[in-house]
């Protein structure tokens, strides 16, 4: 009989997954995708390796990731104390997942949770149904809603309110020569962000230059001419290398973090049954990202201790 279920396996849903096997509990991972990560995701184009996420964050506190997956020597320093996996941000998905050895489920998407007999009962898309003792959601806003419409109809209906930027990363590849000297970017309404990067690790050779641009526009834009437009902008459309154009229409939450997005938080939670944590980037008090620079520490501690409480819930239960 599993413990817990964990129904996301983006970097909270990992990281209370991993909580979880450390601590010999009997969990499951369900997960809409076939693979891990959400929209951390990372790829080698013509010998630059891009990411489909923000590809650039703060460091981590010394406390955040665990000393055994011996991550420090990839995270490559960019200024101050901004980094970048030297082989992709998806080597930090890969560091969680490979070590999990308890029940998953991929390319299954959950259409409702219910409670049974003190447990909670999830019903796939398919007609199958799982039962477990805690519940972890580390999904977006909109599909935890959808789950939990039946369960926590007023906690569903705040989740049905968020809303996301859309902003598309998009990737280029450029031989150095090609570029200006010096490139004079000012973010504004259209283009958000820039990040470029000359480390070895993520290039060909030292003769070339990977950049990451956002891109704010209009979910029908054709790849194609999403690239075109931030080539325009960096290099007045000198020839391209490689390029790629990723969309998570969940990965920007428009909220005012400095206002009631806390307490907003906060009063779905207190919606929730006990036993269920809500995890995820959307549920950060912090913003997960600011400028293209993406914040790790808030969305694996938050994992972890949903995981935590999970357990603290399951040991209640068999006191009673």
């Amino acid at each position: 009989m599993r413990d817990v279920v964990v129904i996301g396996g983006g970097l909270s849903g990992l990281a209370a997954c991993y909580e979880l096997e450390k601590r010999g509990a009997a969990y499951t991972v369900i997960e809409v995708k076939r693979r891990f990560g959400g929209g951390i995701s990372s790829s080698v184009e013509r010998g630059f390796i891009m990411d489909a996420c923000a590809f650039a964050f703060r460091r981590p506190a010394p406390d955040v990731l665990p000393p055994e997956f011996e991550l420090e020597a990839s995270m490559l320093p960019l200024a101050d104390d901004i980094c970048l996996f030297g082989q992709g941000s998806e080597a930090l998905v890969r560091a969680f997942a490979c070590r999990l050895s308890g029940g998953r489920l991929m390319r299954m998407a959950v259409s409702s949770i219910g409670a049974l007999r003190n447990r909670f009962s999830i019903c796939l898309e398919n007609g199958i149904m799982l039962d477990g003792g805690a519940l972890i959601l580390a999904v977006p806003a909109p599909f935890a809603a959808r789950m939990l419409w039946n369960m926590a109809p007023d906690a569903a209906r705040h989740l049905t309110e968020f809303r996301y930027d859309a902003v598309r990363r998009v990737s280029l590849g450029y031989y150095k020569g090609d570029l200006p000297a010096r490139i004079n970017f000012s973010p504004d309404e259209t283009f958000p962000f820039i990040i470029a990067v000359d480390l070895k690790e993520r290039l060909p050779d030292h003769n070339h230059r990977l950049i990451q641009v956002g891109l704010r526009c209009s979910a029908d834009l054709a790849p194609g001419e999403a690239i075109g437009r931030a080539a325009q902008r960096i290099s007045g459309g000198k020839a391209l290398i490689a390029a790629r154009v990723d969309t998570w229409p969940e990965a920007d939450l428009l909220c005012d973090y400095a206002g009631d997005h806390r307490d907003k938080i906060r009063a779905i939670r207190e919606l929730l049954p006990p036993g269920l944590s809500l995890v995820g980037s959307d549920y950060c008090c912090a913003p997960p990202a600011q400028d293209g620079i993406a914040y790790l520490d808030e969305r694996i501690r938050a994992g972890r201790q949903a995981a935590q409480d999970a357990l603290n819930h399951l040991e209640a239960g068999r006191r009673r």
